[in-house]
């Protein structure tokens, strides 16, 4: 009987290693020789193909997109807070809004690059140079640094008393030290002004500026007469000239400084001399 040949259809007997071979790796003829590849080679190195098809595809492709898909609605506040920056940045550069009196670099860098944006606020260094500024529409905050003025804090509270006068809209804040008491009442009775400690951290310093400020209890503050008082004393004239000078009793011009140095917190008429004294001095007399 003839034998039969492999590809006849005729039944081969089973060879279990020559199954396994088959089974996990194929033979490939490449120019005449004879390599054996395993199946998982090859699927590895087709896998490494697409993968570096992918990276390829991935450099040429932009990092950002026009409109990025957002998984989350922003909330409201953010919103706002767009459409405050969209409202702000529209406005010309000429128009400012919050001003800042201050000798003290730190702080207005922190003003200009920390707590607001630098576009609509000005810094300056003494009321005289920022004086051309107060007659603005749009300026609605003056912040006084009174630690750092190099001029008499006395004679800027004078200016702010008539600048609080003539615009009722302007909200002045005076940064002070909550340590000196007697200045720090002094201050917040010399005016329509809001009085914010110097120490203040950041977030509830900035807060204290956004808050919608509430009416100033004027009944607490400095009337005119006892304004004209403070000066006269503060330029060195006795109690009797100040009485002539501004037409009243005598006993009432005493009764009047006693009610405030009760409410000042000093304990004596020489306290207040000594305030007055260090309201009236500048720089200068410091450094020179």
């Amino acid at each position: 009987m003839p034998a039969c040949h492999p590809f006849n259809g005729a039944k081969q007997p089973h060879n279990p290693l020559q199954h396994n071979i088959r089974a996990h790796s194929l033979r490939m003829v490449f120019f005449g020789q004879h390599f054996s590849v395993r199946k998982s080679e090859i699927r590895l190195r087709g896998k490494m193909r697409t993968f570096i098809r992918r990276e390829k595809n991935r450099r040429h492709r932009p990092d950002h997109r026009v409109l990025p898909y957002r998984e989350y609605p922003p909330p409201v506040f953010d919103r706002l807070e767009y459409l405050t920056q969209q409202l702000s940045f529209a406005l010309p550069e000429c128009i400012i809004n919050q001003i800042l009196i201050s000798t003290d670099c730190f702080l207005s860098y922190a003003w200009n690059r920390g707590l607001f944006s630098g576009k609509r606020n000005a810094v300056f260094s003494s009321l005289d140079l920022a004086h051309h500024r107060f007659a603005e529409p749009h300026l609605s905050h003056l912040i006084v640094d009174m630690e750092s003025l190099l001029t008499s804090r006395f004679s800027a509270l004078e200016t702010l008393r008539q600048l609080a006068l003539h615009n009722r809209k302007l909200h002045i804040y005076l940064l002070a030290t909550k340590s000196d008491t007697p200045l720090f009442n002094f201050l917040r009775a010399a005016g329509p002004f809001r009085v914010l400690k110097r120490e203040l951290p950041v977030t509830p310093f900035r807060q204290a500026l956004l808050t919608p400020a509430s009416p100033v209890d004027v009944s607490r503050k400095f009337p005119p007469v006892e304004w004209q008082m403070f000066t006269a004393l503060a330029q060195g004239k006795t109690m009797k000239h100040i009485a002539h000078l501004l037409n009243l009793p005598y006993h009432r011009i005493v009764y009047r400084l006693n009610t405030r140095l009760r409410q000042l917190g000093l304990p004596d008429r020489q306290s207040l001399l000594h305030l007055l004294h260090r309201l009236t001095i500048d720089a200068n007399h410091y450094w020179g």
